[in-house]
């Protein structure tokens, strides 16, 4: 969870101060090869509360290097991140599997070596096979669904199909919360409407884009749905919500009364690989790090903080019977057959979300 960092302050007293000038007097003229023997760092871009901060101390004190997190809050956030680095500054990316192959095409991500990560052998080839390129170029972290989450003891009737919050009835009327990702967003908005959430017909666009306008008044705010105790599910700002199934586990463990569904036309199966950027200059210590990941015994741990579904088949079989048969984790196949994978679209398509999502998201 979130934690905060407090400054550390120099001593006080004279003696104390002076003892501190010192030290800061030899450190400035140590020779450079002593200085070169800092502790190498591995650079991850991911989620915020995804990875187990554990997990990432005990590599790190294994391999003698410091794992450095730095977070995006939206896929968009991430996308624009690397684009203006022109992918460069870390060492792993977390990717979902609309954006891998972009990430590919545009040379961001370096092949996977295989022989330097013999646990691929533990994944399941549905999870490794499941996007253009992931079978080459990322190792699957994580997999599951984007829902509705909502409060039990607050909503009048529980939702069962996404009109219950692109058409919510008037106590639902400012207490909803949808995603900012236009992916995201209108692959809902789409499901809604009847469409499938690839859908690359205008005609399919326009009825989300009237839905989605139908809908503003009533959305309290846009953006993911947080995993803390200060998420508005948590308290109270926002009674509904799109989630991550994840997600909205996690905050089970701060309000007991949230609960977790896939509506009836089916949710998104969202998922997330690890990929090695190009440009990474600790690549032996990033393929390292996957291998560590991709021991079933870590891959267990990694999936109970999470709260996400493993695409590890060894590691699920480690898990307690109880999780392993939790809907909200592991859908029936019914409801996954209902449920899409957003995949990367053409530039038409995608301009048409972006210009869909400007005018009545961002739009003042």
């Amino acid at each position: 969870m979130k934690t905060t960092r407090r400054n550390s302050a120099l001593p006080t007293q004279p003696w104390s101060l002076a003892l501190a000038a010192v030290m800061i007097v030899a450190a400035i003229s140590l020779p450079r090869t002593v200085l070169a023997t800092e502790q190498p760092v591995l650079h991850i871009l991911g989620w915020e509360d995804y990875l187990d901060p554990e997990l990432a101390a005990e590599f790190g004190k294994k391999h003698g290097v410091r794992v450095e997190e730095t977070y995006f809050e939206s896929d968009t956030e991430r996308d624009r991140r690397l684009a203006a680095a022109g992918g460069a500054g870390f060492d792993l990316v977390i990717v979902d599997q609309a954006q891998l192959p972009v990430y590919r095409d545009r040379g961001w991500i370096a092949p996977i070596d295989a022989s330097q990560v013999p646990g691929l052998r533990h994944y399941n080839p549905r999870w490794r096979q499941a996007s253009d390129g992931s079978a080459t170029h990322a190792v699957p972290f994580a997999w599951g669904t984007v829902g509705i989450a909502y409060r039990a003891d607050l909503v009048r009737e529980p939702p069962r199909s996404w009109l219950a919050l692109f058409q919510p009835d008037a106590t639902l009327c400012g207490k909803i919360k949808v995603f900012d990702d236009a992916r995201e967003l209108l692959g809902t908005a789409l499901k809604a409407t009847g469409s499938s959430a690839n859908a690359r017909e205008p005609g399919d666009y326009r009825k989300a884009e009237q839905l989605l306008r139908e809908q503003r008044p009533c959305v309290a705010r846009y953006g993911v749905t947080g995993s803390d105790e200060e998420a508005d599910l948590v308290t109270g700002a926002v009674w509904a919500a799109m989630a991550y199934n994840s997600d909205a586990l996690m905050l089970q463990e701060f309000d007991t009364n949230i609960r977790f569904v896939l509506p009836t036309e089916g949710g998104l199966i969202w998922v997330d690989y690890m990929a090695v950027l190009a440009t990474s200059t600790q690549k032996p210590l990033a393929y390292a790090f996957l291998e560590f990941l991709s021991d079933p015994a870590i891959g267990a741990r990694q999936a109970l903080f999470s709260q996400a579904a493993t695409p590890n088949v060894e590691a699920l079989a480690r898990l307690p019977a109880g999780i392993r048969s939790n809907q909200d984790i592991y859908p029936p196949e019914a409801m996954l057959a209902a449920s899409e994978m957003l995949i990367a679209a053409p530039p038409a398509v995608m301009a048409i979300r972006n210009q869909i999502h400007a005018k009545v998201v961002t739009a003042k």
